[in-house]
């Protein structure tokens, strides 16, 4: 092993010769494996190893799915009858927990507080298999009817409420008005559902009640099984369950077994995995400038290289010392990526959408994590340090001492140069490109036309319970004394309640028009309402009426429709006195038979399906007509509406001690939070990685077109002597620098026209092939090539052609 110890120490003091090459590639290494680690980090525990639970990667769930819809997602909760015969019938699972989010009061003293509850079965804690932080978790026996009253706390609120106090096992505390004693305080990563607290529930078949929960169903699925191959058996029990419960399932299905982690990281799982490309094309082309600055040093080492070959040292040993060199550099490198990427997770967490990702995952640098790092670095070297290897085997190890001291025609490695900079540049076109077409989405999200005016409005959600309101008519009683409350606090416009939220609509359902056949679902969206739904949210009229205060009282069935549902269900006639039938009231809480509607007006279109996607036909009907157990009301104010807040809670409070409004925020937060703050985090790290590429870029072009300069002095000299001005050899220096950018710009444009397909579920609003990015991504990268080539232009026509032939 001497000779290792011999090549390392030689690396060393070669690598500190030149100090400005060593920075550039340390700062390449860095940013690309930096880039890389930190990306992987987030995908390995967030996609990879999210869960605490034993065998957590197993855990999955059951999603019945419409076929007729473009929906990517579909069902996962079941009524308690289907959720028995499918523990009871189901082969595919060795343990199977449910799970039913809620919220409850939580009255300490004199102040009411919402939290966050999940009511879960009593194997649910066993079967997960994390054991508590303090005191037990809940059992079977904890769920049973008749037990007494206990729950789980999680961690976080055990910190932020209590302090972390140890006396708090065994206390009592009020929920819903019911004292629940605390058995037992959760660790840090048991976040499940991300609930404030746990409580058992016992899933009661014979519990047929509208307002009897659905649960979630989550299973260890057997260590035999796939997802694909247990979806058959599955399928067989569902169809059976559709047969007998055919309200709960479409006209046509079908059942898909996903994991745990694809049900709630979803279409998030795309993005990370695209972002983990786009830095994979940051880390080529920082080894591309990598291995640029390395053929530039060996060049400048011709003649050393060749007196240890004619001293006896044979090719595979120079080699071996330049490959000993790219193997330390590349460890260097990776050192400072991962101290860089450390910083880049704060970062990254810190942006990361929410609702995204599992709350368990520990975004961290774990060992895997360094051990990929470790990885990437060994393959990195390979791949620069294989540059200056491969022209060595090319190239005459005699030549240079034979050239009588011109010491530039030993290695010509002038075309590999020239090929990784136009790679370079191809990769960055790239990465520009997607950048780029994900900003001018991002934008065209930010200003699409919602239909109404989100400023200066505020939501709140109500959940009605318990006896006082069961009826459609008792809440609707409530929030029309509600409203008439709200109206009267300073500052406010108007207050409305309704059973819809735009821009994420209102109620799923399918359409019938008497008389009128079809092949295809017609499928929409249903709302409730009172009458001062419309000008509050700021629709506008365009046909026939508004829903009055009689259609309320009198739970009259008639409906208002968008703009989209007449165009679509009654083209070139007037819909007015028409009748539309609501199938999805057949399923309601409070179920109507023939629910069959006299349309008496047509409203203006405003979002209901999200930003994204286009509007869907939607009908407005009187709220008193059904119940659904939650009003969403909306407050139009003159001036900020987060003023608003405690008065709102006053006024609800004063109602009813056992209500409290949740998820209190304006409009705008929430279009922010829930629609724009993931192609907000895409639109944010493709612009990093495309920014640090362009910057790389810019240095490799810079430093092989300075050195091609530098190495052609006595050919510029020449010119210079023969009558050649500064303009001409400026011109001539752009001319061949700008050549091999032009030529990376093609290829790049060629590529990206294949793979920026992938895009498609990432942008909106505009296709891969725009030409407005297209164009501008094209300009910038000439402009700053034309830049990078300009410095060593100028430097070139200030050579003093005596000296560079004296040089030569």
């Amino acid at each position: 092993m001497d000779w290792l110890l011999r090549d390392l120490l030689f690396s060393l003091r070669t690598l500190r010769k030149d100090r400005a090459s060593l920075f550039l590639s340390l700062l390449a290494l860095a940013l690309g494996v930096g880039s890389t680690t930190a990306m992987f980090s987030v995908i390995d525990n967030i996609l990879l190893e999210p869960w605490p639970y034993v065998d957590g990667n197993r855990l999955s769930v059951i999603e019945i799915h419409d076929s007729t819809s473009n929906e990517p997602y579909g069902r996962t909760f079941f009524s308690q009858p289907e959720f028995a015969e499918l523990q009871k019938h189901s082969h595919i699972f060795r343990d199977i927990i449910a799970a039913h989010p809620d919220r409850v009061l939580w009255m300490h003293g004199s102040t009411p507080e919402s939290l966050q509850s999940t009511l879960v079965s009593g194997n649910a804690f066993q079967v997960l298999g994390v054991a508590p932080l303090m005191g037990r978790f809940l059992l079977p026996v904890d769920a049973k009817p008749g037990a007494p009253a206990v729950f789980a706390m999680s961690y976080k609120m055990w910190q932020a409420k209590f302090f972390g106090s140890r006396d708090l096992l065994g206390k009592t505390f009020t929920f819903d008005g019911k004292p629940t004693t605390l058995i037992g305080i959760m660790p840090p990563r048991f976040t499940y559902f991300g609930a404030d607290v746990w409580q058992p529930r016992d899933v009661n078949p014979a519990e047929t009640a509208a307002s009897a929960p659905f649960f979630l169903l989550t299973g260890h699925l057997k260590p035999e099984l796939t997802l694909k191959t247990a979806q058959p058996d599955i399928a067989l029990v569902v169809q059976q369950l559709s047969k007998a419960y055919p309200k709960n399932y479409p006209k046509k299905f079908d059942v898909r077994v996903i994991s745990l982690t694809d049900m709630v990281v979803g279409q998030f799982r795309r993005t990370l995995y695209l972002l983990l490309g786009a830095v994979g094309l940051l880390l080529l082309i920082a080894c591309a400038n990598v291995a640029n600055l390395l053929l530039a040093k060996a060049t400048a080492r011709e003649k050393e290289l060749a007196v240890r070959s004619s001293l006896g040292a044979g090719k595979w040993q120079i080699v071996r010392l330049l490959l000993t060199e790219s193997m330390l550099l590349a460890l260097v490198g990776a050192a400072l990526g991962v101290i860089l990427a450390w910083a880049e997770l704060h970062v990254l967490v810190a942006i990361l959408p929410v609702d995204t990702f599992p709350s368990e995952a520990h975004i961290s640098l774990n060992g895997r994590v360094l051990v990929a790092a470790t990885v990437l670095a060994a393959l990195t070297a390979i791949l620069f340090g294989l540059a200056p290897a491969l022209g060595l085997f090319a190239s005459n190890l005699n030549e240079p001492l034979k050239a009588g001291g011109r010491g530039n025609s030993g290695f010509r490695r002038g075309r590999l140069r020239n090929l990784l900079i136009i790679g370079e540049v191809a990769l960055s076109l790239i990465l520009l490109t997607a950048a780029g077409l994900m900003m001018r989405s991002f934008f065209l999200m930010r200003q699409a036309d919602l239909g109404f005016r989100p400023e200066r409005m505020v939501t709140t959600q109500i959940r009605l319970a318990g006896n006082n309101y069961r009826t459609a008519e008792k809440q609707a009683l409530f929030g029309e004394e509600l409203t008439t409350r709200l109206r009267a606090l300073p500052g406010v416009l108007n207050v409305t309640a309704a059973v819809d939220f735009p821009p994420f609509g209102g109620i799923d359902t399918d359409f019938e028009v008497p008389g009128k056949t079809h092949t295809q679902t017609w499928k929409g969206q249903m709302a409730f309402c009172d009458p001062q739904f419309f000008p509050t949210v700021g629709m506008r009229v365009l046909r026939g009426r508004l829903l009055t205060p009689a259609d309320i009282t009198g739970k009259r069935k008639v409906a208002v429709v968008n703009q989209q549902l007449a165009r679509r269900f009654f083209p070139g006639e007037d819909p007015i006195g028409r009748q539309i039938k609501l199938l999805g009231l057949e399923q309601a809480p409070e179920p109507i038979p023939n629910p069959t509607f006299e349309i008496v007006g047509v409203v203006s279109d405003i979002k209901n399906h999200g930003l994204r996607e286009a509007v869907v036909p939607q009908t407005y009907s009187p709220l008193t007509l059904s119940s659904y157990g939650i009003y969403i009301v909306f407050i139009r104010t003159i001036s900020n509406p987060a003023t608003l807040t405690k008065a709102l809670d006053g006024t609800v409070l004063a109602m009813d001690r056992n209500l409290l409004p949740q998820q209190t925020n304006t409009v705008e937060e929430s279009i922010n939070q829930y629609e724009l703050a993931q192609p907000r985090f895409g639109l944010e790290m493709f612009s990093a990685f495309a920014a640090i590429g362009l910057l790389l870029v810019s240095v490799g072009v810079y430093s092989v077109v300075s050195y091609t300069v530098s190495q052609q002095l006595r050919e510029i000299g020449i010119r210079m002597a023969l009558g050649g001005t500064g303009t001409d050899i400026r011109n001539w220096v752009l001319r061949s620098g700008m050549r091999f950018i032009l030529i990376g710009i093609f290829c790049g444009f060629a590529i990206a026209f294949v793979l920026l397909r992938l895009l498609k579920s990432e942008i909106s609003g505009i296709n891969a092939a725009d030409p407005i990015t297209l164009v501008f991504v094209i300009v910038l990268l000439a402009c700053v090539g034309f830049l990078a080539c300009c410095v060593p232009a100028l430097r070139a026509t200030r050579v003093d052609p005596a000296t560079a032939l004296r040089l030569e």
